[in-house]
């Protein structure tokens, strides 16, 4: 008994030296490293052939004419969208309004204004300029790391206590355009 005791305790001291033995003849560290582009996308989908009939009873009147769509994966950029007239009519720079396009002459037919508005998916009810102005919105909802939404533009004649009176415009086509742009800070 004495020897398998004894045989036991060398064993386990030769076990013990043995671990104690092994030695570390290399180390390193592998670097790896990762990146994630950014990604920002925007589409504006325009209502295919926008064509008002122009009468009194389109006084006050809400006409969507065109949905967007927006996705950023940073957290840290702010977005801005802006909404403004494409050409000055006699109402100023910046007013959006329909012109004539059929007469020309020094006495041109006056604009018919309009307002813009931009109204998000969820949310918060959207941004409008009362005075038929330049629209500018915060754009992107956080959620996470990223940022998103979608909405839709819609424009609204004057109601008739505003002024909206067609009964002095001459006949013909009229054409207004308005410039979308989206912008990084």
């Amino acid at each position: 008994m004495k020897r398998r005791i004894l045989v036991c305790i060398l064993f386990a001291m030769l076990s013990i030296g043995s671990i104690h033995a092994e030695r570390v003849i290399f180390n390193e560290s592998i670097p790896l490293q990762g990146h994630i582009d950014l990604q920002e996308k925007f589409t504006l989908e325009v209502k295919q052939r926008i064509m008002f009939t122009l009468n009194q009873d389109m006084a006050g009147t809400t006409h969507e004419i065109a949905t967007y769509e927006f996705f950023s994966n940073s957290p840290e950029i702010a977005y801005q969208m802006r909404l403004a007239p494409g050409f000055v009519t006699q109402l100023g720079e910046g007013v959006f309004a329909f012109r004539n396009v059929g007469i020309s002459g020094s006495d041109p037919a006056p604009p018919i204004p309009f307002r813009l508005t931009v109204r998000p998916q969820w949310g918060d009810p959207g941004v409008t300029n009362e005075m038929f102005r330049s629209v500018n919105k915060p754009i992107g909802i956080r959620a996470g790391s990223r940022s998103e939404e979608r909405g839709t533009i819609f424009v609204t004649f004057p109601t008739l206590s505003e002024g909206f009176n067609l009964q002095s415009f001459s006949f013909g086509a009229y054409e207004a355009s308005i410039a979308v742009e989206v912008s990084a800070d």
